[in-house]
């Protein structure tokens, strides 16, 4: 994965588009690239021949403003925030 990383700074360097953090390009396959994350779950894929620096910035962009709502969401869920009145009467 460092290799993902240097080439990320290098291409951030010539002026195009960087990948967030935590996020690398798997370029594995001739014909496909797949966009995953840091622990090497998927997150999109997309055709090696037609796809552009700027639309795999972008899918990893909305996959972190996701991952970002989904956390807060949770967060909200664990705190109590959100809940409506107890069935039972019994809060505790």
């Amino acid at each position: 994965m460092a290799d993902s990383n240097q080439e990320r700074h290098e291409r951030a360097e010539e002026g195009a588009p960087a990948l967030p953090e935590h996020y690398y390009l798997d370029e594995s396959d001739p014909d496909i690239l797949v966009l995953r994350r840091q622990d090497d779950s998927f997150v999109a894929a997309f055709s090696a021949s037609g796809a552009s620096r700027e639309g795999i910035v972008e899918a990893a962009r909305e996959d972190y403003q996701a991952s970002l709502a989904l956390l807060a969401k949770k967060g909200k869920r664990g705190s109590g925030q959100d809940e409506g009145p107890d069935p039972s009467g019994a809060r505790g």
